[in-house]
């Protein structure tokens, strides 16, 4: 790996920077971890394939022994790996990986449990709706809804976070006619700004108070959802209630201002429980319909967001690939795809008119998935510590591999909803971790985990349902279900980043204002916005109603629509531009150029190009209180 020479060129996100560690050969290091996930993923699922071939071999066999065989092998695999780094383990890590390899055939350990099956109970039907469920629902948008909102709108007012995702390209709706790729960028995904501009206002407390809406009813969508689907999965409510509240409060961060930073949570996935139960229901019960609908929400998914949105179409893809076993037509698949093509052209078109058609607008569009998932951007190096990281890296990938692996093998012999959505979730936690292999942080692992708890949280019923055997007593669910909830609350308290000084998990959700927490007092004031008649007169004198205004500020998302007007920069904020060529692009195609009075620079790369531009190309033309203008030479 020292003499690795990563070829950045080869992201397709080239306008965004890695950012560097202080780990010598980091990038070379980061590349050899992604290299090991392709490896792992490979390797793990013919070890499955393997494994189901020789099952024949263990029949009769105790299950004791292949828990604790595979406990070692999984346990032991990851200081073997740190050992890539560290030598001293690797022999003895080694000589515990072999010998737990031969624990299931010792042959003098009895065989004590057996599985009779469940207790026989009445199913829940998909659309079935009662009294119980309208109370967890409700518990659900309480513990979601926020009560402060305007508070929670005046600290993400502060943050430039808010901007890049949401809040920066809805402001590009002041103008008429802008189109992604060639006027503006948005690298996280378009349906959200687009939501968002429909309530632009030069208001800018309301308008944030439209943007902390829009995330929590996002959040209500998907929470809701999931807790519908997994009831149909799990068969019982309790239990998706429980994984909701989980996924409510791994997404929080810091003092509770996960709204500040709209990328951690679950607005970046808001469909994909939606997809999930479509998915599940069509292996089971094909259905031309519900082939639409399917391709209509993945569309809808990856104009929502770019990166989440190919995952869940990539998972529908693979998981419809697996009914080809069943000997059908590559005619479904081929035309879910073509159908998603389709449905997502004519959202864009809808959008942003015919002109999203074109080749700089696919650079863009596709930009995202470079970004987050094989940049680098913003990447640490893996922990390969023993511990939770060792859930994190190792057991639950190779559950989830194991599990996709096995139901794919025997699908055609039973086909089952309960099977379909054990594939389904399995392949959603497999292909979701990739941000986390690509930026490695503990907050991101948490972050995209809602699939692997789900399909843990299955397998650890599972287990406790053998252990006890078959029984009618209504004791059991409610150890299994107290168990669940135990050890999900000892986690979101343990819940930490090993990268990060961030609270998150529980601690964080804690003190979030939603309405159960019965904290309903505004907990800040309207932020005013400092411009008098001179910075205004300045403005329109320069621009007409409905310019695109290039500025320079420290907190240009502020002052851009107070002033009504849409950004003349490529990206937003301005100042916190990745690159030469993006400010390049900002200011050619700029006739006036605004400076706010104190703004700094993000770089100094950035400060010394402004500078030199505004020297050689653009003379002092008026002053405000407020602002500097510049005016681009005749």
């Amino acid at each position: 790996m020292s003499a690795a020479k990563p070829d950045l060129g080869l992201n397709l996100a080239q306008d965004f920077p890695v950012v560097q560690s202080d780990v010598p050969y980091a990038e070379a290091i980061k590349r050899a971890e992604k290299i090991f996930y392709i490896l792992f993923y490979g390797f793990g699922a013919a070890a499955a394939f393997a494994a189901l071939k020789l099952r024949q071999f263990f029949e009769g066999r105790s299950l004791v022994l292949f828990y604790v065989s595979s406990a070692i092998i999984v346990t032991e695999l990851h200081p073997f790996l740190r050992a890539t780094f560290e030598p001293r383990l690797q022999e003895l890590a080694l000589t515990a990986l072999v010998a737990a390899a031969f624990i299931p055939f010792v042959r003098r350990f009895p065989t004590r449990i057996h599985i009779d099956g469940d207790a026989e109970y009445k199913p829940i039907r998909l659309f079935e709706f009662r009294w119980i469920d309208a109370v967890l629902i409700a518990a659900l948008v309480a513990l979601i809804l926020p009560a402060d909102v305007q508070g929670m709108a005046a600290r993400a007012l502060i943050g430039n976070h808010p901007v890049s995702y949401l809040t920066g390209p809805a402001l590009y709706h002041f103008a008429e006619g802008l189109v992604p790729g060639r006027d503006f960028l948005a690298f996280y995904g378009y349906g959200p700004p687009y939501l968002l501009s429909r309530f632009l206002t030069t208001d800018v407390n309301a308008l944030y108070r439209s943007y902390i809406w829009l995330i929590a009813a996002s959040l209500v969508v998907f929470h809701l959802s999931a807790y519908w689907v997994l009831r149909d999965f799990f068969q019982n409510r309790a239990m998706p209630f429980v994984l909701a509240v989980v996924f409510l409060a791994l997404c929080q961060y810091a003092d509770a201002d996960a709204f500040g930073g709209p990328s951690a949570l679950a607005i970046r996935y808001m469909l994909v429980f939606i997809a999930v139960g479509m998915l599940a229901r069509l292996m089971v019960q094909p259905s031309e319909r519900l082939l639409v609908a399917l391709s209509a929400v993945c569309a809808f998914s990856i104009f929502w967001n770019t990166e989440t949105g190919i995952y869940t179409w990539a998972v529908a893809c693979a998981a419809l690939c697996v009914r080809l076993l069943e000997r059908r037509r590559f005619w479904e698949v081929a035309a879910f795809t073509g159908m998603s093509i389709v449905f997502l052209l004519a959202l864009f078109v809808a959008a942003y008119g015919p002109a999203v058609l074109s080749k700089n607008f696919l650079y863009v569009f596709l930009a995202p998935l470079g970004l987050h998932s094989f940049s680098n951007w913003v990447a640490v190096i893996l922990v390969w510590k023993p511990g939770l990281g060792t859930v994190y890296q190792i057991v639950l990938p190779a559950i989830a591999i194991g599990t996709a692996v096995s139901v794919a093998a025997a699908w055609t012999g039973s086909r089952t909803v309960e099977r379909a959505y054990l594939l389904v979730l399995s392949l959603v936690a497999l292909v979701f971790m990739v941000k986390w292999v690509n930026r490695s942080l503990d907050a991101v692992w948490q972050q995209n985990a809602f699939a692997y708890l789900a399909v843990g949280a299955w397998w650890g019923r599972s287990a406790f349902r053998a252990a006890v055997g078959r029984t009618k007593s209504q004791l059991v669910p409610a150890v299994s279900l107290a168990a669940v909830a135990v050890v999900s609350i000892a986690v979101l308290l343990y819940a930490q980043d090993r990268r990060q000084n961030v609270t998150i998990g529980l601690r964080s959700y804690l003190k979030y204002p939603s309405i159960a927490s019965f904290r309903w007092g505004a907990s800040a004031d309207p932020i005013k916005v400092a411009l008098d008649a001179s910075d205004i007169d300045l403005v329109n004198k320069a621009l007409p109603p409905g310019g695109r205004m290039l500025l320079l500020s420290d907190q240009d998302w502020i002052v851009l629509p107070a002033l009504g007007r849409a950004p003349k920069s490529e990206f937003m904020p301005f100042r916190d531009s990745f690159s030469r060529d993006q400010v390049s692009r900002s200011l050619a195609g700029a006739d006036y150029f605004f400076f706010e009075r104190g703004a700094t620079y993000q770089y100094d790369w950035m400060k010394e190009m402004v500078d030199e531009t505004l020297r050689e190309q653009f003379v002092r033309s008026g002053e405000s209180t407020r602002f500097i203008l510049y005016r681009r030479k005749s």
